[in-house]
């Protein structure tokens, strides 16, 4: 909203920011089943940000929906800025994560009011005031924020992203947000009480957008759909306002909510392959470095970083200097080192700056052929595409 309205709010209720927001953003949006994922519930004017927590008594409704059915999300607590909750999908599929907060009065005076439903484009609301002869008098409304996100819980074949979640306001993508890529286009479904919301301005941003400076600004159609276009990978966000008359509540004249949705979108196919040629530039390297007997040539392609991590059958090794310092123990000279060999790579881009690396490793050596398996956690950090974790196993011999 406009700075005179956050103002006002920050005087009638200074911990609530009540024109901000609401969204989940959970640690990853793709997961494995049973893999615990930590979803934050955040507010802000700054996605995905938070500036306050909701308290946990403000919860409505908490739910995570997965193939299996639904369940209540408890344990939820305040850390800092967020309200956290942990949720663990069960099953592979599309899992639905909801929370809701308890409706809430929201009274501001007619000048702040009218900045805010005209920000927010509420035709209906203007025209309405108008011809009350209210356009002047402080508008007092009753709101709720609802906020949806969806899990990718290993393959998701199933249609649940489709199924509505039985909300007063509710955001529904119509084809699965697990698949998405840059440059694809999304058709959402706004539905108000089950049933398409004509009119109904949505919005999208992904992160840095900021003062509901959106993007992407557009009404739904008299179906309750708009198509959103992608231009970037990333997490995003889409979220529409709506605000209804009421007669039977002695309070507030209107009765609202904000609703959003929560997603995550890949890198382009061409955009992918980049990152995996970036990466496999990087082991190339490693492995020539190897093999001409430089180690520090090899170590190049981790991060030179105190958080490096190496885990291994002999234990867990923390730092760049403490993992260079283990291969010159147990790869004192040429012969010890052999020739390495990396194969069956498999890259999975998570983000246009992160990648996990599945392979297999051997050494030809005069007396033995050691190898095994890895797993790379790589980063794009400001040197370049950088090995940040590294798990590998060893074949018996």
């Amino acid at each position: 909203m406009k700075n005179i309205f956050r103002a006002a709010l920050a005087v009638l209720l200074p911990l609530t920011l009540l024109a901000h927001d609401t969204w989940l953003v959970p640690s990853a949006f793709r997961t494995a089943p049973g893999q615990t994922v930590r979803v934050r519930l955040a507010t802000s004017e700054a996605f995905p940000t938070s500036e306050a927590a909701a308290s946990p008594e403000r919860i409505a409704r908490f739910t995570l929906h997965t193939p299996a059915g639904t369940q209540s999300v408890t344990g939820y607590r305040v850390e800092g800025t967020f309200l956290v909750a942990d949720v663990a999908p069960s099953v592979a599929g599309h899992a639905i994560v909801v929370a809701e907060t308890k409706p809430r009065l929201l009274v501001l005076e007619a000048k702040q009011f009218n900045e805010y439903i005209g920000d927010e484009e509420l035709q209906a609301v203007i025209a309405a005031r108008s011809a009350q002869g209210k356009t002047n008098s402080a508008g007092r409304e009753r709101y709720r924020k609802i906020a949806k996100t969806i899990l990718c819980a290993g393959t998701a074949n199933d249609s649940l992203y489709a199924t509505p979640e039985g909300l007063w306001l509710e955001i529904i993508p119509e084809r699965s947000t697990c698949g998405l890529r840059a440059g694809d286009a999304l058709s959402v479904r706004v539905l108000f009480e089950g049933k398409p919301l004509s009119g109904a301005r949505v919005a999208a941003g992904y992160e840095g957008v900021t003062g509901h400076k959106y993007p992407v600004w557009i009404p739904t159609g008299s179906d309750g759909r708009a198509t959103v276009t992608f231009d970037r990978p990333g997490a995003w966000f889409v979220r529409t306002l709506h605000m209804i008359p009421v007669k039977d509540d002695a309070e507030a004249d209107w009765h609202s909510a904000f609703s959003t949705l929560t997603f995550e979108v890949a890198p382009a196919a061409a955009a992918e392959q980049d990152v995996e040629a970036a990466i496999r530039a990087v082991l190339d390297e490693q492995v020539m470095a190897w093999n001409r007997g430089d180690l520090d040539g090899f170590m190049a392609g981790y991060w030179k970083s105190d958080r490096t991590v190496f885990a291994g059958s002999s234990g867990v090794f923390r730092g760049w200097q403490n993992l260079l310092d283990r291969y010159r123990r147990g790869y004192p000279d040429r012969q010890a080192m052999g020739r390495l060999e990396f194969s069956e790579l498999e890259i999975t881009v998570l983000a246009p700056d992160a990648a996990v690396v599945l392979g297999r490793w051997q050494l030809e050596r005069a007396a033995d052929r050691p190898g095994g398996l890895f797993t790379l956690v790589a980063r794009k950090l400001p040197e370049g595409w950088r090995i940040i974790h590294d798990h590998t196993s060893a074949f018996p011999q």
